[in-house]
């Protein structure tokens, strides 16, 4: 992979917020990471970013008919982009309806993956600019849109589009704003592969996704991380992806282990530099101990850092981790007397009454408060747990 600087003098805004929103927000499961970085952001001082969309939005069907012309293409592109980030959730049926004009309409799939082609002529002669990198995000958004729709989803990925986005996630550039484009990416890839097919995950596997969100797990930025994760997570809950993973003739298993020990050990240093990747961790730990391979492995090689009480400070504050890592430690036997007292031997899902912070319970707060209950990891799939 080349890596260079994309010569971009422009400056650029930091807009974290806003690739959150474009891209580990879209995931089905990813409110409790939207709880994590609201809490971040209260210790910090700062609020969460308002973003103000377009009024009057052009008409799907106008806009779509406008990619086909070169000079209206990109403002095109721009719009029903915006308009989508701003509908997904408020109109989920036009949200919906989106994924098919899209990928129904006449020329259209073959006139976004023109654009990438033209990215990826750009990144090989290094004239990559600030444009260029919104033109491409704004395209990758249209993506998301097909991956979400049920109907468009398995011809999507039979037809291999996805495949175009592995190069733009592997893609080493200096400048940081290429992250948005790698952010953009994988939750494309990431919103596929929670919808949970089995054609999915098969893909995922055959196209090596697994070996790129490693990589990424290992070197990239916080955000692409924790959606990196999200997508290990997927392919983990399917029978065959664990399989794949904890496959006894390859290392891939002790490769991401190491690399999870590594993550570990730089949060039970500085914890606050990511406490939803702490959570994201415990869960796969969990999910491997479904499988005899991936269970004995994690029983040699978990980090002491999670069995001699590290993480009591961050525990206090994210009652969810502790409730994780206790389950983590009943699967694996290590429960010591190291072990954070008060917080059982199960996943607590709790009201909100119970954490200031919302991340015990996605779910709006009951008129009335009831203890705690306790739900057995064992019994249930992780899957079924909505965070």
């Amino acid at each position: 992979m080349a890596e260079f600087n994309c010569g971009l003098d422009e400056a650029f805004p930091q807009e974290e917020e806003l690739l959150e929103e474009k891209s580990l927000n879209l995931l089905k499961d990813s409110k409790v990471d939207q709880a994590f970085a609201e809490a971040k952001s209260k210790k910090k001082g700062g609020r969460k970013h308002k973003v103000k969309w377009m009024r009057r939005p052009m008409v799907m069907p106008e806009a779509i008919l406008e990619f086909l012309d070169e000079d209206l293409r990109e403002n095109a592109i721009r719009y029903l982009s915006n308009f989508f980030i701003e509908k997904r959730e408020e109109d989920p049926i036009n949200y919906n309806r989106g994924g098919f004009l899209l990928y129904f309409s006449c020329g259209t799939i073959p006139t976004l993956l023109q654009e990438v082609v033209t990215f990826y002529r750009k990144m090989s002669e290094e004239t990559l600019n600030v444009r260029s990198i919104k033109r491409l995000a704004n395209v990758l958004t249209l993506f998301q849109c097909i991956a979400a729709n049920n109907g468009t989803r398995q011809m999507f990925v039979n037809a291999c589009i996805p495949d175009y986005l592995i190069p733009l996630i592997q893609f080493e550039c200096t400048v940081g704003v290429f992250d948005n484009i790698r952010a953009i990416s994988l939750s494309v890839i990431g919103i596929l592969c929670q919808a949970g097919e089995p054609y999915v995950i098969d893909w995922a596997i055959k196209s090596n996704v697994v070996e790129v969100c490693h990589i990424i797990v290992e070197s990239a930025s916080e955000l692409n991380k924790v959606i990196a994760m999200h997508i290990l997570e997927a392919i983990m809950r399917d029978t065959f992806g664990i399989s794949y993973i904890c496959n006894p003739s390859s290392n891939l298993l002790i490769g991401l282990m190491k690399t999870w020990d590594d993550l570990v050990n730089l949060l039970s240093v500085d914890q606050d530099f990511s406490p939803r990747l702490l959570f994201h961790i415990l869960r796969c730990y969990i999910m491997l101990c479904s499988n005899e391979r991936g269970c004995a492995v994690v029983v040699q090689r978990i980090p002491v850092a999670l069995t001699n009480g590290s993480f009591c400070d961050m525990i206090e504050e994210f009652p969810i981790i502790g409730g994780l890592l206790s389950q983590l430690l009943l699967y694996v036997d290590k429960v010591t007397e190291e072990t954070p007292r008060g917080r059982g031997l199960h996943m607590l899902q709790q009201e909100c009454g119970c954490c200031s912070l919302d991340l015990c319970c996605p779910d709006p707060a009951p008129a009335l408060k009831r203890s705690c209950t306790p739900i057995d990891l064992g019994k249930f799939s992780l899957s079924r747990i909505l965070f």
